[in-house]
């Protein structure tokens, strides 16, 4: 099995994952999120950028 830099076996299904609040797929968690999963929300810059986007299609389509 490789091992990483650390000398470490482990998967990539082992991951923790989320899933992001604009296009709705899951993504893994990534080593340079390692001191701010927990505030991560986005999947990419792309839906970082897309968010008031997503967030104006949502705020259309709620009831009055």
């Amino acid at each position: 099995m490789p091992r990483n830099a650390n000398g470490y076996c482990h998967n990539k299904s082992d991951l923790p994952e989320k899933i992001c609040v604009v296009c709705k797929r899951p993504f893994s968690w990534r080593r340079k999120w390692k001191d701010c999963w927990e505030s991560v929300r986005y999947c990419s810059d792309k839906c970082r950028k897309d968010r008031n986007a997503a967030n104006l299609a949502t705020s259309q389509h709620a009831p009055p």
